[in-house]
């Protein structure tokens, strides 16, 4: 059985679930009845490296945004300890690399104004590879696409419950490929060779759904053809290369039921239809405060990771109409009076798109040159062409 689910409000929906969790009869949604609880994200795999806990207050339900909590003492109890330091508000890194080992109790301990959390012991829960990581060209729910999914190996060690998260990074290219500048010099506009590369980009996205499958119900532990995005044939992200790097978690049956209630409540129209109190359980307490909120859970995981790529050619016509970030149609060529051509390079509105006979300079809106508007011109260390 598989499961995914956007990630859309989720701090939001963090926020009803401390009303959810703690009553039965309805509550007015004012910032008066908003009872704080701390959100905590914490995640120690078996890989070498610096390991991160993010802390927050869970935001009032008219506020922008979740309140990053600052100034904590954190550490990880296993082996040894391992502190972790702030490396901006909320944000915490383990000050030494480290990697959890199989068989070893892991704990989070957290202190903050004058609080204090603890997670409950908690181990590696077993260890799984990827399989296949597939692209293939689909029809999904009536739209054209292109579909990823994986396929992992079976679990020597019975693991049954995964959580899954990508990186996605694609290539694209600006509507035209222009090779001058024009710039301002002493307030005069002045024809130059093109200053920064501007027609190819790239951009990176995380992944911003839950995607978790759980195999305890089949009759192999592995995972099938799971799908884990799927990218409509307009999409730019298709325009040229694409790639995704996956990352499949084992985690354990309380975490995969945690993640489980996160995607109900994202995908229902009323979570107020819930009204059992502790329904939302994490395995992180207050231990000064037992009727304080806790959101989060604290995962110790094997991870797994695979890398995909492909061009938009394997599965569309080379010579079609590529998906772009802006219509041609806003991409008409001007040639402004020398007024407005000075106002707009002044706003950095405009591209060098020619010369007239008579010497004066054709501009197109800047959007449709510079693809930097959208991604980055530095390719990534990994990317491969």
């Amino acid at each position: 059985m598989t499961s995914r689910s956007k990630y859309s409000a989720l701090f939001l929906l963090l926020a009803f679930v401390v009303f959810i969790s703690s009553c039965v009869e309805e509550i007015p949604l004012d910032s008066e009845n908003f009872e704080d609880a701390i959100v905590i994200e914490a995640l120690v795999t078996n890989e070498l490296k610096k390991h991160e806990v993010k802390l927050s207050q869970a935001f009032e339900i008219d506020s922008t945004g979740p309140n990053p909590l600052a100034g904590a003492d954190i550490r990880v109890t296993g082996d040894r300890d391992y502190v972790f330091q702030e490396v901006e508000p909320g944000r915490y890194l383990s000050i030494d690399s480290f990697a959890a080992h199989p068989g070893i109790e892991y704990q989070l301990n957290i202190r903050v104004d004058d609080r204090e959390f603890r997670s409950e012991p908690t181990k590696l829960s077993g260890n799984s590879d990827i399989g296949e990581l597939e692209a293939n060209r689909i029809n999904y729910r009536g739209e054209d696409g292109v579909a990823i999914t994986l396929t992992n190996e079976s679990s020597p060690d019975g693991a049954n419950y995964y959580k899954y998260e990508y990186v996605e990074t694609f290539k694209f290219n600006s509507n035209y490929q222009k090779f001058k500048d024009l710039i301002l010099v002493d307030g005069e506009p002045v024809e130059v060779p093109k200053q920064k590369e501007e027609y190819t980009c790239y951009q990176t996205n995380d992944s911003q759904e839950i995607i978790v499958a759980n195999t305890n119900s089949l009759s192999e532990d592995s995972v099938n053809n799971l799908l884990i995005k799927f990218i409509d044939s307009k999409n730019p992200s298709l325009s040229n290369r694409y790639s995704l790097l996956i990352k499949q978690y084992v985690i354990s049956r309380k975490s995969y039921n945690y993640y489980k209630i996160l995607e109900e409540l994202s995908g229902s129209d009323n979570i107020f239809s819930q009204s059992q109190p502790g329904f939302f359980d994490g395995n992180i307490q207050s231990t000064n405060n037992p009727d304080e909120n806790v959101i989060g859970f604290f995962n110790v995981s094997s991870v797994a990771t695979k890398r995909i790529y492909f061009n938009y050619g394997d599965f569309y016509d080379p010579q079609g109409i590529r998906p772009r970030f802006v219509s041609f149609d806003l991409c008409e060529e001007t040639f402004p009076d020398y007024a407005t051509l000075i106002s707009e390079l002044e706003r950095n509105a405009v591209r060098w798109s020619g010369v007239t006979p008579g010497g004066g300079f054709l501009v197109v809106p800047r959007i449709c040159v510079d693809c930097t508007l959208f991604g980055t011109n530095e390719k990534p260390d990994f990317w491969e062409d």
